[in-house]
């Protein structure tokens, strides 16, 4: 036998082959081969992935190692492709790897063999394939069956003791075989997969009773050799006959084997029962290996080949045609039906059974047809219908045309397009029986026209230039095919209904489920329309449209109850993004008196009403003084005293409002729904600053003390010349306190002061005494802590309310996963680092979800830092910073969430964001310090935590999702415990506060 100097350039490591394996003398190299020096040459060398110069590789070996022959083991993973070839002395020989799967594996191998001009080309695994090699001009074609394997032969045991295993991969490449596999569990089999080395892996084959093999994709893999040598029982799949398999042993003789996973478990019970009778065939399969299939045999045979161009008539492929029309191997043509072959390759390792629909074709296709059916036959799985021929199945057309997925096998269908006629080609488009198109074309200009049209619905091309085209987007694609009338009446009214139903998973946004919904009511799908436009407001209250269709739905289904408020919240959210009227076709007084005073829509429309009349019959001249007023805020105390002045305005109370003049402090869209500015006096001037979330006072102690007495004589002017009935005092920062007692002792004016924390701008010695005052805590947490400080001050406790009827929302939001609110200043001791280190957490455990940061940031060194963790986490598409944002675009974003983290690290003297969340119908989870504390029940109406505990806000939030029935109930509970919080319960407490202190000075 020859023995030529060989230089084998690899695709695995050394260890993985046979040793010698073409040569005593042979190097080994490759990007998995270490170099590997011996006393006078080298046994292999390291070579760079992908393409790299030989001939740099040659000369790094002494004269002796110089190669006389050169086999080159290539695949379409281009990891091993040496260039160069040309300039080198010698026989070279391709040795082909997978051609089976992979991006274009035939193209890559066919154009690489033609560039490097092997002397000889050699298949191992995929014969198949062989005539392919044939038609595109390579003379030189051989096939010796797993040329390169190493034989690990075991004596047979007498009583193997492993039942059944399985040694190999099943990974993203292997979907059938994990099918297949996963078939065999599922009947409960005694099946052990595993990976082992392969001197492991041949001491299980002798040991197991039945040792399995799935190949990839129809291929006589190197497996079948393995286990049959080292004395294994072997069941593998039943391959095509141009595979090769029954050429070389027999079924039944040397080893068993079957066509489908059902065939696989009865054949596995019927041996495991009969282990006599598989130990008859694995003692033959064993014996016609070793004496048919040794190495010294693959050897042999490989020389012949290659340099006696002599083979063995069994081996032989070099006759076999598959009766294609003759194409030249560069034309276009033929790298079409190359491809066409490929694609059907590629979506068989997906499918249990794929269908080619290609009726037609021929006619406008040139034979294309029957040359792809010629091609198929080594593809097992893979059957031709022709529905205009009638005599094979065809198979149904599916809801959409949803990809192929490695996680799952399924049935499938490819259509061949006849364009350019884009008549019929739309047609089949619109009938799709299953998830691929192939669009043969003739010319770049053709391709570039066809994935432009193909674009329209939906499918793009699975790689540049490529004719194998899969739906990217399946709204796109429903929407055509249910939009064009001529292509809507071929389809039959369960196909519609099935299409569009299947849509519902893939609706992320209620802009989508809107459109949806708008086709499915063209069609009369009520039920479906119906369900579409609830999960769009859902996702977003704030849809007027949505809200009006529901409306309209309910009418026509006899529901008033339900029609009049889905009108009233339409017209809501209409009145709240400034839009038109989205239903001046319905009449909301007529849909009221139909419902008959029911006792859901009188609590809804309650909400709304406005009082015009003080609680306590009394209208009084009330003067309002606080440091800032929206639009100028800091902080949302101010926007406290603006609703409680607006409300008061509303039922007939005169009143003005003294504050200072901050401009640089204004934010758009801070008052509050209606403008009082009309009644606003911005006289004072405050003594100091807010810069970076921190207060400064100015550095001159004579002008802030003169600033000071300009304030306390300007409150008393104004209370004197408005004529003042009482005062509601708010913050009182860098304004001035001492106006408090000549106000209520020399001048007889009552005094609530709301206090915002538990600091009232003056020592406890200093204190207003006069009967007259009275402390109005933001909480009783406030409340026991002036008390704690020494304080003794009389106090109603006066909550800084809520607008509900402004944030509530009738409609629950969906809970199909996290969609999160923050809505408060971004700084530390408000806690949004907490919330960012919990979301890290979720991401980690692939919990799904958004989160979006609302609020102004001080603090640009915490906001940077919070930025860049989500950025280096990988959270930049779940995590959004919006900044400051106005009450409207607030109630915008609450309408599309349904939780809110309030992560207050300080002793919060109330949290009324909290209170606009529930109302709103969001579930709040906060840390419950201070008086925030008061406004949740544990498990009642929201969740609690720990302050700074990021793992426990992280738990609290992967507890909504794990119980969404029990996050539903919190967050109706949260809306009812909202109406506890609003700002007409506090002005009631207001009115009859200044009434008890009138009456007292009277």
């Amino acid at each position: 036998m020859p023995d030529p100097v060989t230089l084998f350039c690899c695709l695995a490591p050394p260890e993985y082959y046979r040793r010698p394996l073409f040569s005593e003398r042979e190097v080994f190299c490759g990007p998995d081969c270490p170099t590997v020096e011996t006393g006078d040459g080298f046994a292999s060398l390291n070579t760079p992935p992908g393409e790299y110069d030989l001939t740099a590789v040659v000369a790094r070996l002494p004269a002796h190692q110089r190669p006389e022959l050169i086999v080159v083991k290539a695949d379409a993973t281009r990891r091993n492709l040496p260039r160069g070839l040309d300039r080198l002395p010698g026989t070279k020989v391709l040795l082909v790897g997978d051609t089976h799967h992979f991006a274009a594996p035939l193209r890559t191998l066919l154009a690489y063999g033609a560039m490097e001009d092997f002397d000889a080309v050699m298949l191992d695994h995929t014969r198949q394939h062989a005539y392919l090699f044939l038609e595109a001009g390579f003379e030189r074609v051989y096939w010796v069956p797993a040329v390169d394997y190493a034989l690990r032969r075991r004596d047979i045991p007498p009583a193997p003791d492993r039942p059944l295993t399985f040694v190999g991969q099943i990974g993203a490449f292997h979907p059938w075989r994990r099918h297949v596999l996963e078939r065999l569990s599922a009947a409960g089999l005694p099946l052990l997969g595993m990976r082992a080395e392969p001197e492991r892996a041949a001491d299980v084959y002798a040991a197991s009773q039945v040792t399995l093999n799935v190949s990839l994709n129809g291929d006589l893999n190197l497996r079948v050799f393995e286990a049959l040598g080292a004395g294994g029982f072997l069941v593998t799949d039943a391959l095509s006959p141009d595979a090769g398999l029954e050429r070389c042993f027999t079924p039944g003789r040397h080893l068993a084997t079957y066509r489908s996973p059902d065939e696989l478990v009865e054949l596995v019970r019927h041996y495991l029962d009969h282990p006599d009778e598989a130990m008859a065939i694995r003692r033959a399969g064993q014996a016609h290996l070793l004496a048919f299939h040794s190495p010294q045999v693959k050897r042999a045979q490989f020389f012949a080949a290659v340099f006696d161009d002599r083979v063995d008539p069994a081996l032989e492929v070099r006759g076999e045609r598959r009766g294609l029309a003759p194409l030249p191997a560069r034309s276009i043509g033929f790298r079409r039906r190359l491809a066409a072959y490929e694609a059907l390759q590629r979506l068989q390792l997906t499918a249990s059974r794929l269908t080619v629909h290609a009726a037609g074709q021929d006619e406008t296709g040139g034979g294309f047809a029957a040359d792809l059916r010629a091609m198929a036959r080594d593809l097992p799985r893979v059957v031709f219908a022709d529905p205009d021929a009638g005599s094979e199945p065809v198979a149904l057309p599916m809801p959409l045309p949803l990809p192929p997925s490695a996680d799952r096998v399924r049935d499938d269908a490819v259509t061949l397009l006849p364009w350019p006629d884009r008549a019929e080609t739309d047609r089949r488009m619109a009938r799709l029986p299953g998830a691929s198109v192939l669009c043969p074309t003739l010319s770049s200009r053709d391709h570039a026209e066809a994935a432009a049209h193909l674009a329209g619905w939906g499918f793009v091309p699975t790689e540049p230039g490529g004719i194998l085209f899969q739906c990217a987007d399946a709204l796109r694609y429903a929407g055509r095919s249910l939009s064009a009338p001529a292509l809507a009446a071929e389809l039959a009214p369960e196909l519609r209904h099935a299409r569009l139903a299947a849509l519902e998973p893939m609706l992320r946004t209620a802009e989508q489920l809107i459109g949806v919904a708008r086709l499915a009511a063209r069609f009369g799908e009520t039920s479906l329309t119906e369900r579409f436009l609830l999960r769009a407001v859902g996702l977003d209250r704030q849809q007027p449209d949505a809200l009006a269709g529901l409306a309209r739905l309910c009418v026509a289904g006899g529901r008033p109850v339900e029609a009049a408020i889905y009108l009233g919240e339409a017209r809501r959210a209409a009145r709240l993004a400034g839009t038109a009227d989205p239903a001046p076709d319905l009449d909301e007084a007529a849909l009221a008196a139909s419902a008959g005073g029911h006792p859901g829509l009188e609590r809804y429309r309650a909400l709304f009403r406005q009082a015009t009349v003080p609680s306590t019959g009394r209208p009084r001249r009330i003067l309002v003084v606080t440091n800032l007023f929206p639009p100028q805020e800091f902080g949302g105390y101010g926007r406290k005293l603006w609703e409680f002045s607006a409300e008061l305005i509303r039922r007939g109370h005169a009143v003005k409002v003294l504050t200072a003049d901050m401009p640089d402090l204004t934010r758009p869209g801070m008052a509050g729904t209606e403008d009082i500015e009309a009644h606003v006096d911005r006289s004072l001037t405050l003594y100091g600053y807010w810069r970076d979330g921190r207060a400064f006072t100015h550095d001159d102690p004579a002008h802030c003390a003169a600033l000071i007495r300009a304030n306390i004589r300007r409150v008393l002017e104004t209370a004197r010349d408005f004529r003042a009935d009482a005062c509601l005092v708010g913050n009182l920062d860098m304004l001035a306190t001492e106006f408090l007692d000549p106000l209520t002792r020399q001048m007889g004016v009552p005094v609530l002061h709301c206090l915002g924390n538990q600091h009232p701008g003056y020592a406890p010695e200093a204190a207003p005494r006069s009967p007259l005052y009275r402390a109005g805590p933001a909480s009783g947490w406030v409340a026991e802590r002036l008390a704690a400080g020494g304080y003794g001050l009389p106090a109603t406790v006066i909550h800084p309310g809520a607008r509900v009827d402004y944030f509530h929302r009738a409609v629950m939001p969906a809970t199909d996963r996290l969609r999160i609110a923050f809505a408060s200043l971004f700084v530390n001791y408000k806690g949004p680092q907490t919330l960012v280190n919990a979301l890290g957490i979720l991401h980690r455990e692939g919990i799904d979800f958004d989160c979006t940061f609302a609020g102004e940031a001080p603090d640009a060194d915490l906001a940077a830092r919070c930025r860049d963790f989500v950025e280096r986490n990988g959270m930049a598409g779940k995590v959004r910073f919006t900044g400051f944002l106005d009450r409207r675009a607030l109630s915008d974003l609450f309408a599309r969430c349904n939780v809110l983290v309030f992560p207050s690290v300080f002793q919060e003297p109330f949290g009324i964001s909290q209170v606009e969340a529930m109302a709103a119908g969001l579930t709040v989870i906060g840390s419950g310090t201070g008086g925030s504390g008061e406004v949740l029940r544990d498990g009642v109406d929201g969740l609690l935590f720990k302050a700074e505990d990021h793992e426990a806000l992280a738990d609290r939030l992967r507890s909504l999702v794990r119980d969404r029935a029990a996050w539903l109930r919190m967050a109706l509970s949260g809306r009812d415990r909202a109406r506890d919080f609003t700002v007409a319960r506090s002005v009631d407490r207001i009115e009859v506060v200044f009434e008890e202190l009138i009456a007292q000075k009277e």
